[in-house]
């Protein structure tokens, strides 16, 4: 008798510990499933705006790759230049196109950190003022 009692014990703990572990098995894939649907819910809405957002920075994008062009034709006006009145108004041209380039290297901290191109704004920048300077004097002379 003792015998069979001890086998119910055993039994009835047996099914317990498997109760136990079916429990926790089930609680897991319950955590697993709302952890899923949450992260699915999150990159929804991660992903909803970025159409838009692409849209934006796309214009942007194309707004630099319209300056750039400008600069590199400004620069290439400048390199032609000849007579009086076309090296004032490349002049004019380069500084207006540099300017909205200079405003663009600032955003990116980088690239003002990079020796190299460091050194090439720092030549730009007295090539200008020298420019300038010279574009005052030959102006009084040109113009009326």
């Amino acid at each position: 008798m003792e015998l069979v009692i001890v086998a119910v014990i055993a039994l009835v703990g047996l099914f317990s510990l498997a109760w136990i572990a079916e429990r926790r098995r089930r609680r897991k894939r319950e955590a697993v499933r709302a952890g899923t649907a949450q992260l699915a819910t999150a990159l929804r809405r991660a992903a909803a705006p970025i159409p838009e957002l692409l849209d934006s920075v796309g214009d942007y994008a194309a707004y630099e790759r319209a300056v750039f062009a400008e600069v590199r034709a400004a620069a290439e006006d400048a390199q032609r230049a000849s007579a009086p009145e076309e090296a004032v108004g490349a002049h004019d041209r380069l500084l207006a196109a540099l300017g909205d380039l200079f405003a663009i290297i600032e955003v990116y901290p980088d690239l003002v950190a990079d020796d190299a191109t460091a050194t090439r704004l720092r030549t730009v920048e007295n090539a200008l003022a020298d420019a300038s300077h010279r574009r005052a004097e030959l102006t009084s002379f040109v113009r009326p």
